[in-house]
């Protein structure tokens, strides 16, 4: 009979002491910055560098965000730019030869639409969304995560999008994401912009291959946007 207590008093105590999904996400959004500064972000702007691996030329990046998921990114490299938008109706690229001034925009495939919505929704919410995101999260307890032990927790967005995002059990931060595509990203370097932290490089991965690094120059929170921002050009 004592044996049987304490077996059930130690499970008891596991139970308890196991954490739960808003435990990490409140650690992992208080790393970043305070609650209600989180909250306030309604759009963000980078602006930065992305150099391939393999010595190819290098490209400039811009990328806009807006709630609840619009998102423009625009790829220039010498005379070209690629600029794909998503808004809350569609999906377009704009193709431009800076040096002659021709377009063209062609529509973006619903998968990609899917994914661009995705990837703006996890960098404007910080990791809790709200009910009309449509987004589930789980968290899948501590694994490895590029020989470091961390907080697995999996977002499935519309579409069924997922991304599995690695927190320091310690301290929340978040060490890598990994997507649903195989391709990692993990942060170097920290800048604060308006009281949240953000990281000076992100890099990618293709397994073990670093595939490209992208170096911020500039970060801003809440930025003043055109109107027509992500609007398809006529």
């Amino acid at each position: 009979m004592t044996r049987t207590i304490f077996l059930f008093t130690l499970l008891s105590f596991f139970s308890l002491s196991a954490k739960s999904l808003e435990e990490v996400i409140e650690k992992a959004r208080s790393y970043v910055g305070p609650n209600e500064t989180l909250e306030s972000v309604d759009s963000l702007l980078y602006q930065g560098t992305l150099t391939p691996e393999g010595g190819s030329t290098e490209r400039q990046v811009r990328l806009v965000l807006e709630k609840p998921a619009s998102q423009l990114l625009e790829i220039t490299q010498d005379q070209g730019r690629i600029t794909m938008v998503v808004n809350a109706l569609e999906g377009f690229m704009v193709q431009e030869d800076l040096g002659t001034g021709r377009k063209a925009v062609l529509p973006l495939p619903l998968d990609q639409v899917r994914r661009f919505k995705a990837n703006a929704a996890e960098n404007l919410y910080f990791f809790e969304f709200p009910t009309s995101a449509q987004v589930r999260a789980k968290y899948l307890g501590e694994s490895s995560f590029r020989g470091q032990t961390a907080d697995e927790v999996r977002y499935v967005h519309p579409g069924g999008i997922q991304f599995f995002r690695y927190f320091d059990p310690e301290t929340g931060e978040l060490i890598g994401t990994l997507t649903d595509n195989g391709s990692v990203n993990t942060e170097e370097g920290e800048t604060v912009v308006d009281g949240i932290r953000f990281a000076e490089k992100v890099l990618s991965y293709e397994g073990d291959d670093l595939v490209h690094t992208i170096t911020f120059s500039e970060i801003e929170v809440n930025p003043d946007l055109p109107e027509d921002t992500f609007a398809s050009p006529e």
